[in-house]
């Protein structure tokens, strides 16, 4: 095979597994929107303790990363209900913005995809290896997350906003991280539907994050 073949060859097996993430995860935003509007028309109990959801959702993104390797539909499946209930988890806090501070609800959103496009780009059309980001990232999250709950505890002087930001720094960095794992497509690390299951927890939590920072702001 000449150069110029296996180049194009690479360049079209990267843009399918790119096209089959973004496949599933457009899927699992449609279905977490699904989630959203069913907490929102009442279909589904108001009463719900958060804490259920969140342990639910837990269990689901175990079983989605067990299931994936061995069996596609069952992790797909997996996959939908997840995704629908953290639609219903999340809902709350968006309604709930919705009341106070609806405009933060749509800046959220816009800044997330902005984010999320900005990433890919860089990601796809530079060369930078960001494989020794993943510790580093982990790291800083796994510290974020510990002075969160240790402030909540202990009622430590630092500002939420100051964390909401910090983790969002985190977030921004996993989103370029997850982009470039999609593209170098490493072995044992090229299954569309988990590299969409980490974008999709980047989306969410990011949006989370901004519509924290930009509701924060009319408060």
């Amino acid at each position: 095979m000449l150069p110029h073949e296996m180049l194009q060859s690479q360049t079209q097996v990267e843009r399918s597994l790119l096209s089959r993430t973004m496949g599933w995860l457009a899927a699992s935003l449609a279905l977490t929107v699904v989630g959203v509007t069913l907490y929102g028309a009442k279909v589904v109990p108001q009463n719900v303790p958060w804490i259920l959801y969140f342990i639910v959702a837990i269990g689901l993104i175990f079983g989605i990363q067990a299931a994936a390797p061995r069996n596609h539909t069952l992790a797909a499946g997996l996959l939908a209900v997840f995704s629908v209930v953290e639609g219903l988890f999340i809902a709350p806090i968006i309604y709930l913005y919705l009341q106070i501070s609806p405009d933060a609800v749509g800046q959220a959103l816009l800044g997330t995809v902005g984010i999320f496009m900005v990433a890919a780009a860089v990601v796809y059309l530079t060369s930078i290896n960001m494989a020794a980001w993943g510790r580093y990232l982990l790291g800083a999250l796994l510290l974020g997350i510990l002075v969160s709950l240790a402030t909540l505890i202990f009622h430590l002087p630092i500002s939420q906003l100051a964390i909401s930001a910090f983790l969002g720094v985190v977030f921004v960095g996993l989103t370029f991280f997850d982009f470039w794992r999609v593209k170098a497509q490493r072995a044992g690390d090229n299954n569309s539907l988990l590299l969409a299951l980490s974008l999709y927890l980047d989306f969410i939590n990011l949006f989370l994050i901004l519509l924290r920072i930009f509701g924060g702001r009319r408060n």
